[in-house]
């Protein structure tokens, strides 16, 4: 009896499965862990599977991938889950904007404590 060749990036189908997507990244023993580890990684940015083709669009996952070891061209712009103002007033550098002349965030309003749709 033949074994089938394992699949590869080059090999799997356009949108494909989580398993088969394991099966490239993780090996045929490990295939079945991809699942879990994809919802984790689905916050970060991993694509997510498509409701209309039932899989995960590959060459997005492997740009997932690539850019996510820092084997892409490009990086992104803001490290993940970090927004607003970077530099701190008290280190500000020669050459900066000052406080008073730079962007800031807009305040954030309180909200209530009750619930805000009431019947």
């Amino acid at each position: 009896m033949s074994r089938r060749a394992p699949l590869t990036w080059d090999r799997l189908p356009l949108f494909s499965t989580d398993e088969e997507i394991g099966e490239a990244v993780l090996g045929w023993d490990r295939r079945r862990e991809f699942t879990g580890l994809a919802q984790l990684h689905e916050r970060d940015g991993l694509p997510k599977i498509s409701l209309v083709w039932g899989g995960r669009y590959v060459p997005a996952v492997k740009a997932f991938f690539d850019s996510e070891y820092g084997l892409s061209a490009t990086a992104p712009l803001v490290p993940n889950g970090i927004e607003g103002d970077f530099y701190d007033a008290k280190s500000e550098r020669p050459g900066r904007a000052t406080d008073k002349s730079r962007s800031k965030m807009a305040e954030t309003k309180t909200r209530p404590g009750r619930a805000v749709l009431v019947r």
